[in-house]
């Protein structure tokens, strides 16, 4: 028997390293950066209608109320191109538990897009490749395609050339614990702002990677850094940043465009401390751990 619900767990990703380095003559930045997924997630669940119509019926909903149900959402977004792709007709309805903040710089919008791609490839039986569902999600976002792949990523470009870093450095025994003040952060500006100093020449990917080869701590610690976080200097940012290494942390930093802030930690009990003395002032603060997938299906019939 066909079945026709696929439920889908969508990971948020942080920037290990984030470098600008140029911009395209089409507007768009490039930019050199690591990215890692963490276990902070989405729970997007997909339902396939069969009635017959030759158009997509898109019904979307979502338990915050500030996120958009319509052709402005990732999700919605994703049908469309999907059904284009395959020359397919989708009539579907998504429910998406969100847990992921919104305008974060943790990829929470496009998590819940390729959420959604990898659903309909199964509930549509359609059979697409990883590299076939990312070219897809490249039309909804430059984070979507890592965020069908997760695991740890070195993407240039775009954003959206993505290559996979072999290393025997275990991210796994770190804490990662997550902040995003109560501040917004324009995309656009945060590039804007870029415009007006060099673009990176060395970039710090560089030296992270070999430190994940060499497994040398030290360094790998060294090397994270976010290019946003020295252009826009935002003071909450830093507020957070210096709470969290004098609470413990191995090191503080900025994801993506901001405003959230990572800090990563080796040792439970000074994480658990920092999370109690953030979670007073910030309600956005999460406890979480790197994770190697960036997609998981928790349908019984798929469970493996």
């Amino acid at each position: 028997m066909e079945n026709n619900t696929v439920t889908v767990l969508s990971f948020a990703k942080i920037n290990l390293t984030l470098d600008i380095t140029g911009k395209l003559p089409n507007g768009y930045h490039t930019v050199d950066m690591v990215m890692q997924t963490v276990s902070l997630l989405d729970k997007i669940t997909v339902k396939k209608f069969d009635i017959h119509t030759n158009h997509n019926d898109i019904l979307l909903s979502c338990n915050k109320e500030h996120i958009p149900c319509d052709s402005r959402n990732t999700a919605y977004k994703a049908v469309e191109y999907f059904s284009e792709y395959c020359g397919i007709v989708c009539n579907v309805k998504i429910t998406i538990e969100k847990n992921i903040p919104s305008q974060a710089g943790l990829a929470g919008g496009s998590a819940d897009g390729a959420g959604v791609l990898v659903a309909l490839n199964r509930l549509y039986d359609t059979h697409l490749t990883n590299e076939q569902l990312a070219q897809i999600g490249a039309r909804i976002g430059a984070d979507v395609p890592f965020c069908i792949y997760g695991g740890t990523m070195l993407a240039t470009g775009i954003g959206t050339d993505l290559q996979n870093i072999e290393h025997s450095f275990d991210l796994q025994k770190y804490y990662i614990l997550l902040c995003k003040p109560n501040i917004g952060v324009s995309t656009p500006m945060a590039y804007q702002k870029s415009d007006n100093r060099p673009f990176a020449q060395n970039v710090h990917s560089t030296a992270l990677i070999r430190a994940m080869k060499q497994n040398n701590e030290k360094d790998f610690l060294k090397q994270l850094y976010n290019d946003f976080d020295s252009l826009l200097m935002l003071e909450e940012v830093q507020k957070i940043k210096s709470i969290m290494k004098e609470n413990g942390a191995l090191q503080s930093v900025m994801s993506g465009s901001g405003p959230t802030v990572y800090g990563i930690y080796n040792d439970t009990i000074a994480l658990q401390n920092t999370y109690n003395i953030l979670k007073q002032e910030y309600t956005e603060t999460y406890s979480t751990k790197t994770c190697d997938i960036g997609q998981m299906f928790i349908d019984e019939e798929y469970s493996e």
